[in-house]
């Protein structure tokens, strides 16, 4: 079907200038494409008035948990006391039961959820112990039976001994040489679970230009394990695997050290904030205007607790001023994560979703300006 989207404001990213282009403009969709001028002979089936509404390209969540989608309201016994109470009393507790019904329903809810909030690519760290093999695939013929793009990556972890870990090695790996249109990562949970022979047998078994998608210092437990048990923070211990790849994901990143960050400037990857997520499990929130002051590539995820990707750009924007303690941010780092998610989605290989000629890719927000934008 064609169309004519007329009345809306477009924020169109122009990722080499890093700034978005500003136009209260009437665009098409023309054969699934955008044009910005009416084709000959081509008729307007729908006429869709966005009534100055806010166009964006489709909207990215840089990290989410689809496994844990039916867990909403789940409830606990006993007392949680820390993050790796939660760990263990929920999460763990959880993905070592989870089967291929559970994945298949919580898949097509998280579809569902996405489009409703004008997400169009996700990048999902998955983990489901009753069902390991083909679970990246089955996964990916949802998210392309209902044209949601995005990446999948298993959760490589020791937790339930060495031939799992090396099921799930194998899965991430059969999966990302599988070369679909959704893409492959590598999976890791967390150096809270990964010792030097596993990141040893994960460096040596994985294609050179595989991608890892990775929690970092979430919890401060994570750097205290990580230099009692390397004896170094984690991301040396990355760097020293060869694991900090590019295009790589680093999700939380709330505990690092100025002198990790030193290393990163070096490498082309992703920070993720997962802002809502952190608040939830009391833990502390990754700095996004310390990193974007030293120039690194910083977006958000939801962690698996929400599809509403604009409410934790909110969240990041007022925490952000209350964590530096000045009103006098926040706008430029928003703006810089909104942008720096178009730059993801671009990396690996997806429209970002309102360029001429581009395959249509855009949300129309309800939020109609009051003052000019």
């Amino acid at each position: 079907m064609n169309y004519k989207i007329t009345n809306g404001i477009l924020c169109i990213p122009d990722l080499k200038n890093d700034t978005f282009v500003i136009k209260k403009k009437d665009f098409y969709v023309i054969n699934g494409k955008i044009k910005f001028e009416k084709p000959l002979n081509n008729a307007i089936l729908k006429e869709i008035d966005a009534e100055q509404s806010l166009i964006l390209p489709g909207l990215v969540n840089a990290h989410n948990h689809i496994y844990s989608t039916l867990a909403k309201g789940l409830p606990v016994k006993g007392k949680l006391n820390n993050f790796e109470g939660i760990l263990k009393k929920l999460w763990w507790k959880l993905d070592s039961v989870l089967n291929e019904k559970d994945m298949y329903y919580s898949t097509v809810l998280t579809v569902k959820e996405s489009f409703e909030n004008g997400v169009t690519t996700v990048f999902d760290h998955h983990i489901s112990m009753q069902f390991v093999e083909n679970s990246l695939s089955g996964m990916a013929d949802i998210f392309e039976k209902y044209h949601l793009k995005g990446t999948l990556a298993f959760e490589t972890t020791n937790r339930y001994g060495i031939n799992n870990r090396d099921r799930i090695i194998k899965e991430n790996i059969t999966f990302y040489n599988s070369k679909r249109y959704i893409k492959g990562m590598f999976g890791m949970h967390a150096l809270l679970t990964l010792g030097e022979n596993d990141l040893k047998e994960i460096s040596n078994a994985i294609p050179e230009d595989m991608p890892v998608h990775i929690h970092i210092a979430e919890g401060e437990a994570d750097e205290r394990l990580s230099k009692m048990n390397f004896g170094m923070p984690i991301i040396n211990v990355l760097d020293k695997f060869g694991l900090l790849r590019d295009n790589s994901l680093l999700v939380h990143n709330s505990n690092i050290s100025d002198d990790e960050m030193e290393i990163l400037k070096d490498k082309n990857l992703f920070l993720v904030q997962a802002i809502d997520s952190n608040m939830n499990n009391a833990q502390n929130i990754a700095n996004i205007h310390k990193f974007i002051q030293s120039d690194l590539d910083v977006t958000i995820g939801s962690d698996g607790m929400t599809s509403n990707i604009l409410r934790l750009y909110k969240n990041s924007f007022l925490f952000t001023r209350y964590q530096n303690k000045t009103p006098d941010i926040g706008f430029e780092e928003i703006n810089k994560m909104l942008l720096t998610s178009y730059k993801l989605k671009s990396a690996y290989g997806f429209p970002v979703g309102l360029s001429e000629d581009e395959p249509a890719d855009f949300a129309i927000t309800n939020y109609s300006p009051y003052t000019p934008f």
